[in-house]
C-alpha cells in the first residue's frame, strides 16, 4: 500500500503507478483506498486529469517514504554478517546481549 502510494504520489496517475509497479490499475486503486481508510483521511483528490494529493497526503509522504526505507534496510539486514547470519567458511561472531546483567566489583 505504502509503495502505491508513494509511486502515485510521484506519478500522479493511478494507470502510470500500475504500470511501473506490475500491477492492475484497480490494484493500485484498491490499495490506496485501504490505505485511506487505515489513516481514516483521504491522501488524493481523483481528477479526469489524474490525482493530486490533499495535505494529509502531502504530510505522509516523506513518513511512508522513511518507512518503506527502513522496510528495506529489514529486508536485507540478514544477508548482513554482523545480523548474526553465517555464510559457508565464514562464522559470524555471537551477538552480545542488550540487556546483559554485568557483575560489579
Amino acid at each position: 500500500m505504502l509503495r502505491a502510494f508513494v509511486t502515485c504520489a510521484r506519478t500522479g496517475s493511478v494507470t502510470r503507478t500500475a504500470t511501473e509497479l506490475g500491477y492492475s490499475a484497480a490494484s493500485i486503486s484498491d490499495q490506496i483506498r485501504q490505505l485511506e481508510v487505515h489513516t481514516r483521511q483521504p491522501l488524493f483528490r481523483r481528477t479526469p486529469g489524474g490525482m493530486s494529493l490533499t495535505e494529509a497526503g502531502k504530510r505522509m509522504v516523506p513518513v511512508a517514504h522513511d518507512i518503506l526505507s527502513r522496510m528495506d534496510l529489514l529486508c536485507h539486514c540478514e544477508a548482513m554478517p554482523e545480523y548474526g547470519r553465517r555464510r559457508r567458511g565464514n562464522q559470524a561472531a555471537p551477538r552480545q546481549e542488550l540487556y546483559a546483567v554485568r557483575p560489579t566489583a
